[in-house]
């Protein structure tokens, strides 16, 4: 079974240009997300996704195999995650890259996560067939409200209570940080990750999403300042 991870890292972020490169605690950020791939035992190649020549050379450094650029519709700022996922099998098999069975998904603005966990994912698509994908997730906020005509409306059953305990509640879950799923024969589109999705419950800091001049604050002083909390997850 093939298994190759996957960073993909556009070069096109409006809200912070160059995020993906920015420097965390001196290290470019895909970096982060390399490294984490290569302490992971199932991998057999780590890709960077991208379209920016200063991009692979950064990812190439660091010890991701970038061969190809993409392509720039898979480049564009309306492309979703199936359209680079048809870009990299189409290059795939342009470049005469064997196609994997899974791949595992590293977005590069998460920095934080745990081997042991993303490892579980793995062996939940080996050991069972029906499983088409597994994701990591963590505990979310699940009090949620929404504004309708200036007035704020409960997204949950409140029983008509103006304070609710998160215990009463039922538990709720952030995705988005990894994703391990079955590559070789998946039609992709829209709902490429299938139906029957495999959760493994990580801890709250693999949550930590970077995505603003705070977010990259936080996470650089976690790394500089507090090395016991987060070494586990680097």
């Amino acid at each position: 079974m093939k298994i190759y991870a996957i960073i993909p890292a556009r070069s096109g972020s409006k809200g912070l240009p160059n995020k993906n490169i920015r420097p965390i605690s001196g290290k470019p950020l895909l970096s982060y997300s390399i490294s984490f791939a290569k302490h992971l035992p199932s991998v057999d190649r780590i890709f960077c996704s991208t379209d920016s020549y200063e991009y692979a050379e950064i990812a190439r450094n660091n010890g991701a195999e970038v061969p190809f650029l993409r392509s720039a519709d898979a480049a564009s700022d309306t492309a979703m995650e199936e359209h680079i996922l048809e870009d990299l099998r189409s290059k795939f098999t342009e470049f005469d890259i064997q196609e994997p069975d899974i791949i595992i998904w590293l977005r590069p603005t998460f920095v934080f996560r745990c081997v042991d966990d993303v490892e579980s994912c793995i062996e939940a698509l080996r050991l069972d067939s029906t499983i088409t994908a597994a994701r990591t997730v963590v505990r979310a906020e699940n009090r949620l409200y929404k504004i309708e005509n200036n007035i704020l409306l409960p997204e949950f059953n409140d029983s008509g209570k103006s304070m609710i305990r998160r215990q009463d509640m039922i538990d709720s879950y952030k995705v988005f940080s990894t994703d391990v799923f079955r590559f070789k024969g998946n039609k992709l589109g829209k709902d490429f990750l299938g139906r029957n999705i495999y959760p493994v419950v990580t801890n709250s800091i693999c949550g930590m999403d970077i995505d603003s001049n705070f977010d990259f604050e936080i996470i650089n002083n976690l790394i500089e300042h507090a090395p016991e909390l987060i070494n586990e997850y680097l």
